[in-house]
Formats: C-alpha cells, structure tokens, sequence
C-alpha cells in the first residue's frame, strides 16, 4: 500500500487525554503578572490574515528555527544551507550561544519620564498590570486565579524582586528588558565541591566557583538571562540585547547576555555526505513542493506543525509520509487543504521522502555537534535529568538553534 492510500477511511473519533491533576495551578502561574509562560524566547506571533486560503507570504516558525526546519521553512536553500552551517562550525564557533532555560519571565524598566516598572511576560502592555510599585505589582498577583497556597508566597517573592531591579537599572535609562530568572531568593542557586549549581525551570547549570561568572554569583542575591530591548511599555517589536554592562552595576543583580562556547565541536556527522548529496538533487524539488497555492498557501507551517507534535510526543523517529498523513487526518487542517495535500502526495511522494529524510538525518547530525558542545569543559555547564547537556545552543549569526528534540521538550515550571 503506498504512503497516500492510509487516508482513505472515515476520521476517527480523538481520545480524551487526562488533565494534569495540577494544571489549575499551572494555568494561575502562567496568568499572573510576573511568571508568564516558559516558552519559546524566539517565537514570532504572525499577524492574522485577513484571507486565509489566499497566496500570500506568511513567515514560518520562528525567528530562530530548529536547524533540521530549515528544510521547509527556508525550502529554496534551506537543506544544503543546514549542511553549510554544520561545517562552519568546526572552524567558528564564536556565535554559538548556550540557550538558556530560565523561569520565570520578566519584564523591567523605565517609562521616558523615569518611571521604574517591573511585570510579568502575560501582563506585557495591559494597562491593567502596568505596575509602579512593588505593592502594586503583589497586589494584581494576589487578584488572579482562587486563592492558590503558593500564590501569596510567589506575589510577596516577585514584589521583593523590585528594589533589586530598580537600583540596578540607570536612572537615565529608557526602555523594558526581556528576561528569565535564573535564580532569586525564592528560588536560590546553591554551592558544593567547587561549584556554584542553580535549576531555574528543566535544566541544571553548574558554575565554576573559581570562574569570574562564578566569584559574581557568589555576592549575587538575583540572576537573569537577557534576551531582548523594548522602547516602551507593550512595544511588539524587540531589540536583541547586545551588552548588559549598564545593567550590572549592582552585586545584587547579575544580568547575563549571551554565553558563548569557548570551544569549536568536531563535526564527526558521517552522515553528512549522504544528506549533502540528497539535497543537492532535491533542493529544486523541495522549492517547487511548498510553493504556495490557492487555498493552500501554508504547507510548509502544515509540516512546521506536525514536527513539532511529533517532537512533543516523544515519535521523532516515525517521521515518515504516512505518519504524516495519518495525523493530518486527525489535525484541524480543513478538509479542503486535507484533500489538495493528498494530492500532491500521490503526485510527488518521493519529495515528500525526501523532506523527512533530510529532516530526521539533519537531527541526527545536529546532535552529534550537540554532544560535542556538552563535553566541552568550560566556565557553565548543564545537564537535563541528571544527564549531560541542557535546552541547547543558538547559531546567532544564522539564526538557528541547536536543541536536542529527542530528549528536551519545552514546559512550564513549577
């Protein structure tokens, strides 16, 4: 039977998952003011369109993708382009950054008349949760959800945060930073053995006491990662943050931009031959397969999509045409761009091969540099679950990330 003919029976009723039997909880973290969700830092929200099935450009993803996504979200040249990325890396490594993975997500700055804010990623640019005080800022986090345990004590944490944010943010500073709490008083890092470790959300980092980094903890009461800049308050369109020395005059406060690797990985990938040769012959097939269509103009978020569930369902490995199209079955695609997709399966399935095999050997080789990235000895190290490694890394300059899909999926912490 090929690949096409699976969609032939009638839609199957979907199972009912279980609910977390926490997720109240969960649902009021995220809603309050100051924690926000753990998602992606790099996620774009695209603007509705006002005719769906029209053909028009629709940007795809992220604003850093998955390495191995390349392949459909840039289809033209997004497969040897991967190739290329890989091999440079073996001689320059200066714009791999460790991807953080902190928790919570803040908000803080000041106003152009001076005025000092600090709020929570779901609260960004509601008038409702524009704080101006600490006791403001604990106060719309108490008048959320029903009264959880844990929310008094994380309203009276995130309020205490305010007068270390404040003293360190320049008075003739304008603007918001964007940031994720590593560690606070809530939540502290720890120290043992010549190590200084804390674990803000999945991921466990551990600081070489000796290290600058390290003797900087050690007087700190508060962590962040940076990611990016705002003009003001709600603004939709931010900065990538390039240098935070202004925001670090304080010993209370460490504000960390990006930490790059100190070491270039060996690209062992014996693969690589192999998925540069498929590429090189498919790329112009790929092209012409996500090219936009009537009433289908967004294959390619079709497949950004069904990668990523396949990810969050532990099933990367059953990335393959008919696993694709037994879930189209079962997505809320519509009808209409279900039926055209079967189509061109049955007219172009080799490509559709193609697409996943370049996808799944591009993930293979991506995890290999992964590995050899966490080995590396260096000031920061990480690991997930009590093994090496943490969320990944991120190719600044070409705008990609490195995440081990296999063994990282994003959620939010408790």
């Amino acid at each position: 039977m090929r690949a096409y003919e699976i969609i032939t029976e009638a839609k199957k009723d979907k199972p009912i998952k279980s609910r977390d039997p926490n997720w109240r909880d969960m649902e009021a973290l995220r809603k309050s003011s100051a924690a926000g969700s753990h998602g992606d830092k790099t996620k774009i929200i695209p603007r509705k369109q006002k005719h769906k099935d029209s053909v028009t450009e629709a940007t795809v993803g992220r604003e850093f993708n998955h390495l191995e996504d390349l392949v459909f979200t840039n289809p033209d040249d997004g497969a040897k382009r991967a190739v290329q990325i890989i091999k440079d890396m073996e001689q320059d490594s200066s714009d791999v950054a460790i991807k953080w993975d902190g928790y919570p997500t803040l908000y803080w700055g000041r106003d152009d008349d001076g005025t000092f804010r600090l709020v929570g990623k779901n609260n960004w640019g509601r008038e409702e949760g524009k704080s101006g005080s600490p006791e403001e800022l604990k106060k719309f986090i108490l008048s959320r959800g029903k009264g959880e345990d844990w929310r008094e004590r994380f309203a009276g944490e995130m309020a205490d945060l305010w007068p270390i944010f404040e003293k360190a943010t320049p008075a003739d500073f304008k603007g918001y930073i964007y940031a994720d709490l590593l560690y606070y008083p809530g939540k502290p890092y720890e120290g043992s053995d010549g190590s200084i470790s804390f674990t803000p959300n999945q991921v466990t980092y551990n600081v070489r006491a000796d290290s600058d980094l390290g003797r900087r903890i050690a007087k700190s009461k508060v962590a962040v990662a940076a990611h990016n800049t705002y003009q003001y308050f709600g603004d939709k369109s931010g900065t990538p943050i390039s240098d935070v020395k202004q925001f670090n005059g304080s010993s209370e406060l460490v504000v960390l931009g990006q930490q790059y690797v100190s070491k270039a990985p060996a690209v062992n990938a014996d693969n690589l031959g192999n998925i540069e040769k498929v590429a090189n012959k498919a790329q112009g097939s790929i092209a012409k397969f996500f090219e936009k269509r009537p009433g289908l103009s967004d294959l390619n978020n079709i497949f950004y999509t069904y990668i990523n569930q396949m990810s969050r369902a532990k099933k990367l490995e059953d990335l393959n045409v008919g696993s694709f199209l037994n879930w189209i079955q079962n997505s809320k695609v519509s009808a209409n761009k279900q039926e055209k997709i079967l189509n061109i399966a049955k007219e172009q399935e080799q490509v559709m091969k193609d697409i996943f095999y370049l996808v799944s050997e591009l993930m293979k080789a991506k995890n290999e540099v992964i590995d050899e990235l966490d080995k590396a000895e260096g000031d920061v190290t990480s690991s997930t679950g009590g093994k090496p490694g943490g969320e990944g890394y991120v190719k600044t300059k070409d705008k990609v990330k490195l995440v081990p899909r296999d063994r990282w999926t994003p959620f939010k912490s408790d």
